[in-house]
């Protein structure tokens, strides 16, 4: 089997358990806050990577990214890896609170699309393509959310938070996992999201008492997979493949994500709310079909521009995105 192959599988079983997660965090929201919720999720995550990546901690990474490598390089990209993943799931699950969970995943869907933007930030000049994609995105948003009522605005924007977290993470596992032993990498990142999630809703007091923890152990050993299992396939995954060309994929868990929240919790989508989640998907997959990003380099014509434009950008996502992370929780 080609690593190709290998890699899209590892990508499917992914997106198939992220799907099924939007319906179990929704539930879940019913008896705990987005911290606790969040935070025990990746703690069993962490607990079911630990022994296989002891087991494993001497395997090598891809012979064609070995040589002066940082022998803590695994611990360094998992701890980037899981403060964007942290704080994009926190973001989510305030988003679950609020709308059904496939009106959620559709709207989490728009991440991808992102993916190329944060890479041209990162140093990667994006095609017109995926300009286009993005532009069809947000058209598709406005469509599933438009009968959301009162409350969409500050929906909307918490959700379009947690993309911006989700597609840095995307990027930061794309330049890491081929260079670092993977089983590292994740239970690096799953760490780290534990820690920061856990910590954080301890000083908030947003933790639960034994007895709830107890009651809800079926959602929050869901982690086991949504953490353990899925972000591992996605680590390697993209050892094989880039960032854009893994995101294409990823639109999958939003239709899977749907599908079970009308089967498990009974929700509806109106003809609206379809047309707009067709929109954001054919959004996504319309940005993934432009060529493979080029890196800006000193030799580029418009370098210095370029330059500029990307350290602007990358402040402005900055200031927006922390701006928005703090309405949003207040």
């Amino acid at each position: 089997m080609s690593p190709k192959i290998r890699a899209l599988i590892f990508l499917l079983v992914a997106a198939f358990i992220w799907g099924f997660s939007y319906p179990i965090g929704r539930a879940a929201m019913e008896y705990l806050s987005p911290w606790a919720y969040g935070g025990f999720r990746f703690l069993f995550g962490t607990l079911s990577l630990l022994p296989m990546a002891l087991k494993r901690r001497r395997q090598p990474a891809p012979l064609a990214y070995t040589g002066n490598v940082s022998p803590h390089l695994w611990l360094w990209g998992g701890l980037l890896g899981g403060i964007c993943l942290s704080l994009g799931a926190v973001m989510q699950l305030y988003g679950l609170s609020r709308l059904p969970a496939g009106q959620v995943g559709f709207m989490t869907t728009l991440y991808v699309s992102l993916v190329p933007v944060l890479a041209f930030v990162a140093g990667y000049l994006p095609r017109l393509l995926i300009v286009i994609g993005l532009g069809i995105g947000l058209c598709g948003l406005y469509l599933l959310t438009g009968e959301a009522g009162g409350d969409f605005g500050k929906s909307a924007v918490i959700i379009l938070v947690a993309d911006v977290f989700w597609a840095a993470q995307v990027i930061i596992t794309g330049r890491f996992a081929a260079r670092v032993n993977t089983w590292l990498f994740s239970l690096s990142q799953a760490m780290t999201s534990c820690v920061l999630v856990l910590g954080l809703g301890w000083l908030g007091g947003q933790l639960p008492d034994w007895s709830v923890f107890v009651q809800t152990l079926p959602f929050t050993m869901w982690g086991i997979m949504s953490v353990g299992v899925a972000y591992t396939c996605q680590a390697m995954a993209q050892r094989n493949i880039s960032s854009t060309s893994a995101a294409l994929v990823f639109p999958l868990q939003s239709v899977i994500g749907a599908v079970a929240g009308v089967v498990f919790l009974g929700e509806h989508m109106s003809r609206r709310m379809i047309l707009g989640a067709a929109v954001i998907v054919a959004g996504c997959i319309t940005a993934q079909f432009a060529r493979e990003s080029s890196p800006v380099t000193p030799e580029h014509k418009y370098w210095k521009q370029l330059r500029y434009a990307r350290i602007a950008l990358g402040i402005f996502i900055g200031l927006v995105t922390a701006s928005a992370f703090i309405w949003a929780v207040t």
